[in-house]
């Protein structure tokens, strides 16, 4: 556990651009600083230049990064990996650096939208071993890992509730067909334990925000959930799913909910007229949170 002032989380990568100066992709990256040290979860698109612009705009440097974290396979979130590795080996003489995710992170996956005609590859853009060409060791597991005393990887995360589930325009190709993914088993949040309570960072929550939230106080023990920011994957959310939605952020009485990336717009806006401008914020490219004395801040570079 860690006082809540100890932590500083940008923004890089998102949908929209906060500011005049960043870049917006779809996509999500974020750095988190804890006392000191410095994480990065996941890299964003991979779209040229937008990873290295916000990078240089917000005063994150690769060779300064400890560790990495990948929330889930989807090139959204992967894309930028070999960028990252690159300029850090670049800036470091190839020291390396471990990257923690599920076994299945690189396994293949593919998208179907009715704007593509027939499947497109969705998946990691670049093999482990070119990867592990720049420096990247990575670190497998199904379960959570911790990273230090206040922060740790949530693991797979069970689907626990009735209304919340992966979708249905994901897909794998474990032969020759292509097969609806129902699980999105490689989806993982980040959990920081705090003074305040847990502090949620979610990727994109495949596998459902509540979820998460459940798993997250289930394997720390800690009930009192603080903030949760990220991606939630309400886009196009039904409205029972949405009703329940906020009906538990309120019996949580979770502090501050600031969305991302695959939350949609329409969710968005749903979430701010419910819990209110207290609570809900946006959270995009150039976003800087802060918590001084111990109340969260969140600025735009």
């Amino acid at each position: 556990m860690i006082p809540i002032d100890k932590i500083i989380i940008k923004t890089i990568c998102e949908n929209t651009a906060s500011i005049p100066m960043v870049m917006a992709e779809w996509g999500l990256s974020m750095e988190i600083i804890i006392d000191g040290k410095r994480f990065l979860f996941d890299t964003g698109a991979g779209n040229i230049n937008v990873l290295r612009h916000n990078m240089m705009v917000m005063n994150v440097l690769p060779n300064e990064i400890d560790h990495l974290i990948l929330s889930h396979g989807h090139q959204d979130h992967t894309g930028g990996l070999r960028y990252f590795l690159e300029q850090r080996a670049f800036q470091s003489s190839l020291r390396p650096i471990k990257i923690y995710a599920h076994p299945e992170v690189l396994t293949p996956k593919y998208v179907q939208s009715p704007l593509v005609k027939g499947y497109r590859f969705f998946g990691c853009p670049f093999p482990i071993e070119e990867l592990q060409r720049y420096g990247a060791e990575f670190e497998f597991s199904k379960d959570p890992i911790e990273l230090n005393d206040s922060l740790m990887t949530t693991g797979e995360v069970p689907m626990t509730n009735k209304y919340e589930s992966v979708g249905n325009t994901f897909f794998l190709k474990p032969g020759d067909n292509y097969i609806e993914d129902q699980e999105m088993i490689d989806d993982q949040a980040l959990i920081i334990k705090t003074d305040k309570g847990l502090l949620i960072i979610l990727g994109c929550a495949h596998r459902g925000m509540i979820n998460t939230i459940h798993h997250a106080q289930k394997i720390t023990g800690i009930e009192k959930v603080h903030m949760v920011i990220g991606g939630t994957h309400l886009a196009n959310a039904s409205k029972e799913r949405m009703d329940e939605t906020i009906k538990e952020i309120k019996r949580l009485d979770i502090k501050k909910v600031g969305v991302s990336h695959c939350t949609g717009l329409n969710s968005s806006a749903h979430l701010r007229e419910a819990l209110g401008p207290n609570i809900f914020f946006y959270n995009n490219a150039g976003t800087f949170i802060q918590f001084p004395q111990g109340e969260m801040i969140a600025n735009s570079f």
